[in-house]
């Protein structure tokens, strides 16, 4: 029974050691996790930056939100994956708002990548043939829905208006 207590005091002391082992390697793993988390951060926040200043007017892309836009009759705009997993479909539905006379609008909603590369591009015209609005007319709200398809892999992450 002695050696049997002996035995079991051994084996405890060895597993006291290999935990107090284990629980040390994991701090360190942790503490390098964060570490490594903090500077992806921060890389990611820097390149958005150094995009951000290369390429003025561009907003970040975030998907199934509101986006305020407040450009003359453009107001907002919201963007969503669709599509089966695996296509590269995007669409988005923009708000137009005319608070001043009638007018014709047409735009471009152009699709960057992180690095502002343009992966992306869909227009709304004049002209009715092409699905335009042809008219807005003044204290007038009207959405329109269009699908961009992205040629590569690549994934939107900012995103311009141009009227015109």
């Amino acid at each position: 029974m002695a050696i049997a207590l002996a035995s079991y005091a051994r084996k405890a002391s060895l597993l006291s050691g290999v935990s107090s082992s284990l629980r040390l390697q994991l701090t360190g793993i942790t503490e390098q996790f964060e570490n490594n988390a903090k500077q992806i951060k921060t890389l990611k926040s820097e390149i958005a930056e150094l995009t951000l200043k290369r390429l003025p007017g561009l907003i970040g892309l975030n998907f199934d939100e509101v986006l305020k836009i407040n450009k003359q009759y453009v107001k907002n705009i919201v963007f969503t994956r669709t599509g089966k997993s695996g296509s590269h479909l995007y669409e988005y539905k923009v708000v137009l708002e005319n608070n001043d006379a009638a007018l014709q609008p047409a735009l471009k909603v152009i699709l960057f990548d992180r690095n502002g590369v343009q992966v992306g591009m869909s227009e709304l015209s004049s002209k009715a043939g092409q699905g335009g609005i042809t008219r807005l007319d003044q204290d007038e709200v009207r959405t329109h829905y269009a699908v961009v398809e992205l040629a590569d892999d690549t994934e939107p992450e900012y995103f311009q208006v141009i009227l015109f």
